[in-house]
């Protein structure tokens, strides 16, 4: 059978799919467990058959309810309610009732533990099997008078105590797979956990009475805290995972509800002293930060996307709120006691943020130990001279480089001007309207000075031979000050890699941006790198043309330019304009 359209574990709090889901299967282990222990007695009474008919009942309503609350697939809830109710019927033939309760135990396994990782799925089928097996032994127990009841009371006391051992084997899984000593369990999880344990440890007192009272009234008993552990169980799925816990150094992830509007947060470095707060564009405007009764309002910056504060936190663990008029809600942090690296709050905080969030996204949880504005990569330099190369190869006859105080830099400054040296290209730090500009700074001076050109009355100094950016510019905030631009890059923006990356860093953040050291963090993260030769990518902001496709019904495409999810430059094109390049 095709498990894929199988009940699917609930994975938010919805109401009617939880209660379905403990009708669903709570049913379905009454059913199975009273045909899987069916050879082990003499007769059936009415009661067990009709205790067996309302449970299928119910099991079989759920199952086909499924089909249009939580879209089950049609067949697999047609077959599961044929399958329970086709069990009452033949509870008076052992063998084919005891052949259908192992099958619907079987299903019950698959169901209970479907979609979860291979551990929980571990834990889920023994319990399941454990269930079943206990409600087998207490229903018949109190539906049928004794001398009817199973024979070889010893044995059975032996399957007693190795389901209770089965049933402690599950909950001590889940709860080492959830993390018994998290803090995170002072939550709904927490007391759902708690119930189950409790439970587990009522029936394990039941079976350890088992010597000394009589069986059947002992099954009977822990059959209560049995129920208990298993409807534990299955609402387990459907209570949301509380966030991760912060990590001091890891830059801080994390959502919270402000009215009712969920705003994702960015902290960084996530250490005592100053830190970055980022929040997308969809938080708007009018947030505050208060961390310890210093609010610190939200603003946006030159060169980056979204909201940033830049707040003083304390050592250990404390909490950011954000307030909007009097609606509030608070982020927890933990910033240990070590300092984190000098610059990550400054003017190149930005940028450092943007890496460590791609690391987040791709799963990496990493102390953040430096930010790429701290010095100047060997790559980055073979392609600012690769640039110069272009430049110089295209007529130019000089070159304006600016950059700022940064050590990358005054680094990236010294490389350029080496470069020009060395093909006798003047260089100077002021503008000139003959030369060719090669931007240098980091993500806010270069977007300033871009849209101070840009916004010149009469347009001089125009740079007759363009303005050129250094590989780590290549981001929209900073792309979009100038209506075109050229960068040295040794990766494709358009291709798979590059788009995917975009794309996870949108949905991850609320549409933030891609940044180069975000990219290469992500490719990192997942054992990869850039290795492609050094190209330069022209970028350009492109007006949105649409046009009639024939064949397809009137429906609009854009000609150049849109703004899918995960493009470098929204509503406008990157294309290389060199084949590989060579450092001269």
């Amino acid at each position: 059978m095709d498990m894929s359209g199988m009940h699917p574990a609930a994975t938010g709090v919805d109401a009617a799919a939880l209660v379905l889901r403990i009708l669903l299967l709570s049913g379905t282990a009454v059913v199975a467990g009273l045909g899987l222990l069916r050879g082990s007695v003499r007769t059936t009474g009415r009661a067990t058959v009709v205790v067996a008919a309302a449970a299928a009942v119910i099991a079989a309503a759920a199952s086909l309810l499924s089909i249009p609350v939580q879209h089950v697939s049609v067949p697999v809830a047609v077959v599961h309610a044929v399958l329970v109710l086709a069990l009452p019927i033949l509870l008076r033939l052992p063998s084919p009732a005891s052949y259908l309760g192992f099958a619907l135990t079987v299903l019950l396994i698959v169901e209970s533990g479907l979609g979860h990782s291979p551990v929980e799925f571990f834990a889920a089928a023994v319990a399941s099997a454990a269930v079943v097996g206990w409600l087998g032994l207490a229903g018949y127990g109190l539906l049928l008078p004794a001398e009817q009841r199973p024979d070889g009371a010893p044995r059975l006391r032996y399957l007693a105590w190795a389901l209770a051992a089965a049933l402690v084997v599950a909950v001590a899984v889940q709860l080492f797979s959830t993390g018994i000593a998290d803090r995170r369990l002072l939550s709904p999880l927490g007391a759902a956990l708690l119930v189950l344990t409790l439970s587990t440890v009522a029936v394990v007192g039941a079976v350890l009475l088992l010597r000394q009272e009589n069986p059947w009234r002992i099954y009977r008993f822990g059959a209560g805290a049995v129920a208990v552990a298993f409807v534990a169980f299955t609402v387990l799925p459907a209570i949301p995972r509380p966030g991760e816990l912060p990590q001091p150094g890891v830059a801080r992830l994390a959502h919270t509800t402000v009215g009712e509007q969920d705003v994702p947060v960015l902290v960084t470095p996530h250490r005592p002293g100053p830190n970055l707060v980022h929040l997308p564009e969809s938080a708007g405007d009018e947030l505050t930060i208060d961390s310890g009764g210093r609010p610190v309002r939200a603003v946006s910056r030159p060169g980056t996307s979204g909201y940033w504060a830049q707040v003083d936190l304390p050592a250990g663990r404390s909490d950011l709120v954000l307030r909007r008029g009097v609606a509030a809600g608070s982020v927890e942090v933990d910033t240990g006691d070590a300092p984190g690296p000098a610059d990550a709050a400054g003017s190149d905080g930005p940028e450092c943020a943007s890496a460590a969030l791609a690391g987040i996204v791709a799963g990496q949880r990493d102390s953040l130990t430096g930010c790429p504005a701290d010095s100047l990569q060997q790559q980055d330099a073979a392609a600012l001279r690769a640039l110069v190369g272009y430049v110089h190869r295209n007529g130019a006859p000089g070159i304006t480089v600016i950059g700022d105080d940064s050590p990358r830099s005054r680094q990236a400054t010294g490389v350029v001007r080496t470069a020009a040296d060395a093909a006798r290209l003047p260089v100077s730090g002021a503008p000139r309207s003959e030369n060719a500009l090669i931007l240098v700074s980091g993500w806010t001076n270069a977007a300033e000075h871009l849209e101070s050109v840009r916004q010149r009355p009469g347009g001089p100094p125009n740079y007759t031979y363009g303005a050129h950016l250094a590989p780590w510019l290549l981001h929209s905030p900073v792309t979009t000050a100038a209506a075109s631009s050229a960068a040295p890059l040794r990766f494709d923006p358009r291709d798979y890699r590059s788009l995917e990356y975009g794309m996870a860093i949108n949905e991850g953040f609320g549409g933030e941006p891609p940044s180069v050291a975000g990219l290469e963090t992500w490719l990192a993260a997942r054992g990869q790198r850039i290795e492609d030769p050094i190209s330069v990518y022209a970028a350009a902001q492109v007006d949105v043309m649409q046009m009639d496709m024939p064949g397809m019904g009137g429906m609009k495409m854009p000609m150049h330019g849109s703004d899918p999810a995960g493009q470098w430059l929204p509503r406008g094109t990157v294309v290389p304009v060199s084949g590989p390049l060579t450092p001269d």
